[in-house]
């Protein structure tokens, strides 16, 4: 499948496209990678993402076709529903798929999600507001949080420190 890598303030950032453009994938890799050639069937997610790195972009409009079970969809699609800048607990995404009692079915779910950032399982969070874990690093998760609710100096400070 085509695959672009680019850079972001929080790591090198791999997309993946399937034949027809849709977004599979988008995961954080630990080194910097300096991108480089032409994302192809790329392009538009490339472009979209690292608008949204920028702080241009609040919303992503991409076809996505992410693998993963039904109920695993079902728990993405809602997470494309959060806003920008919000957050929503585990178990207030377990009621609205029907259930309050799938809150761990639903974190599983979360932790699995192939697409990050366009579906942001960065804004799924604990009961009492608590970051809970994040795929791509609890650090990046913060940095994320920050990005979007606006505290820049935070967000672009030295995202490496928030490493910790």
């Amino acid at each position: 499948m085509p695959q672009a890598q680019i850079p972001s303030p929080i790591g090198g950032v791999r997309v993946t496209v399937d034949a027809h453009g849709a977004v599979v994938a988008v995961v954080f890799v630990d080194d910097e990678l300096a991108g480089g050639g032409e994302p192809g069937p790329a392009a538009e997610a490339v472009r979209q993402i690292e608008e949204y790195f920028a702080g241009s972009r609040r919303d992503f409009d991409l076809p996505l076709a992410p693998g993963g079970s039904e109920f695993e969809r079902r728990v993405w699609a809602e997470l494309v529903r959060i806003p920008f800048g919000a957050t929503e607990s585990y178990g207030a995404i377990a009621q609205r798929l029907g259930d309050a009692g799938l809150s761990r079915a639903v974190g599983a779910a979360n932790a699995r999600n192939p697409i990050a950032v366009v579906v942001p399982c960065h804004r799924v969070v604990g009961a009492a507001g608590d970051l809970t874990g994040y795929a791509g690093g609890l650090w990046r998760k913060r940095w994320l949080l920050a990005h979007e609710s606006g505290q820049r100096r935070l967000a672009f400070g030295d995202a490496h420190a928030m490493n910790r």
